[in-house]
């Protein structure tokens, strides 16, 4: 009886988070305002630190992982392969700009607050990712998802997360060891080549053999269902190779994107994304603790600073420096601002390793509230001054 008034309080408690959301957005959305904050907003609402009527729990995590997973496996499928082969040598270079950015700001800073070389390696690692669930979501409301530029941002956003995965393996190696394995670096090396490897195999396959077997379900929703239930696979199988499953997602919908069924499935997968994404960015509004004082407001408040400068840095070495580039080359960088859910996975990591103590998970919590709140703002402005005015929508 416990576990079945547990899982009636938990629908209720769903069905009541996307009225709200459902409510906020329209409001915004009539007043020519991005919905994104508004979700989040919502969650900060509802959160233990206001009205207190939902919590952080395993449910809502669970609805939220898909709603993010949903969101990838979208932006996958509306990825054009042609524009990611132009993308690609950009998008590398946008990562790693971001990463690198973003280490070389922090590393003297943390150092000179924590004194403490294994922290701020960590740190100076975690803060180079980037969550672009967030992005996402905000590109594709404005209708710019299938731009070149927004899969140059997209694929971008997937190397900066293979990038900082491996590099805080190694990270966490020296912190373990107090020195580096090589055999560790050669096995997360290997893991990717798998990766991408298999990605492009597959890619191979779809396009010559199954994706013709696609359009024979008869099967009420056997499209969606093949589908999800593929893109769930994928993630589950990138997620053992050490990697976050969000990624797998991606590279699932890329997959299907080269079949002839690629529209049918993003038809029939977008309702899902109506009831699933608002859980994902209400549930990073209910992590928000508004009355957090003292020294993690202001360490927090610096390393969100360092978090927006490396990543915005990022977008200039991308493109030209020419004036009318500017705008193209901000919008680069600070798409991939947001942090979100990516930084309380990798600090949940270090909380665990006994890395980091209280104030430096609260910094990092703060990190993600201040990158969630300014990246609908930073973009929506950008988008309104004309940085996609010459990428047109394919």
């Amino acid at each position: 009886m416990v576990a079945i008034a547990s899982i009636t309080y938990n629908i209720f408690l769903y069905g009541t988070a996307l009225a709200f959301s459902l409510m906020i957005s329209e409001i915004l959305r009539r007043l020519d305002q991005s919905e994104v904050i508004g979700q989040v907003l919502v969650g900060v609402l509802l959160g233990p630190y206001i009205i207190g009527l939902i919590k952080p729990n395993e449910f809502f995590n669970f609805i939220s992982e898909i709603g993010a997973l949903t969101l990838l496996f979208i932006a996958g499928l509306e990825t054009d392969f042609a524009l990611l082969k132009k993308a690609g040598p950009s998008a590398l270079l946008l990562a790693a700009g971001g990463v690198f950015f973003t280490a070389i700001i922090a590393f003297p800073i943390i150092y000179y607050l924590s004194n403490n070389f294994y922290l701020t390696l960590f740190l100076s690692v975690v803060l180079g990712a980037t969550s672009i669930s967030l992005t996402v979501r905000i590109l594709d409301e404005f209708g710019k998802l299938r731009t070149q530029l927004a899969q140059t941002i997209i694929i971008s956003a997937v190397f900066d997360d293979l990038i900082v995965i491996f590099l805080l393996i190694i990270a966490i190696d020296i912190i373990e060891v107090g020195s580096l394995s090589f055999h560790n670096l050669f096995l997360m090396l290997g893991k990717l080549v798998i990766l991408f490897a298999l990605t492009a195999i597959l890619i191979v396959i779809f396009m010559k053999w199954i994706g013709t077997y696609l359009q024979k379900f008869r099967a009420r929703g056997g499209l969606l269902i093949f589908g999800f239930s593929f893109a769930l696979l994928y993630s589950y199988i990138t997620g053992l190779l050490g990697f976050s499953p969000i990624i797998g997602a991606y590279f699932a919908g890329m997959i299907l994107a080269e079949t002839d069924v690629e529209s049918d499935i993003l038809e029939e997968i977008s309702p899902l994304a109506y009831v699933t994404v608002p859980i994902f960015l209400i549930n990073i509004g209910l992590r928000f603790n508004l009355f957090i004082i003292g020294d993690a407001l202001v360490f927090g408040g610096l390393l969100s600073i360092i978090a927006i400068i490396g990543k915005v840095l990022s977008g200039f070495p991308a493109t030209s420096f020419k004036a009318k580039n500017l705008i193209r080359a901000l919008v680069l960088g600070s798409s991939r601002i947001p942090r979100a859910e990516v930084v309380l996975i990798f600090a949940s990591i270090g909380f665990e390793m006994g890395l980091l103590d209280d104030l430096w998970f609260s910094s990092l919590v703060i990190v993600m509230m201040t990158t969630t709140f300014l990246t609908p703002i930073i973009l929506k402005y950008l988008l309104k001054r004309g940085a996609f005015q010459d990428d047109n929508v394919h």
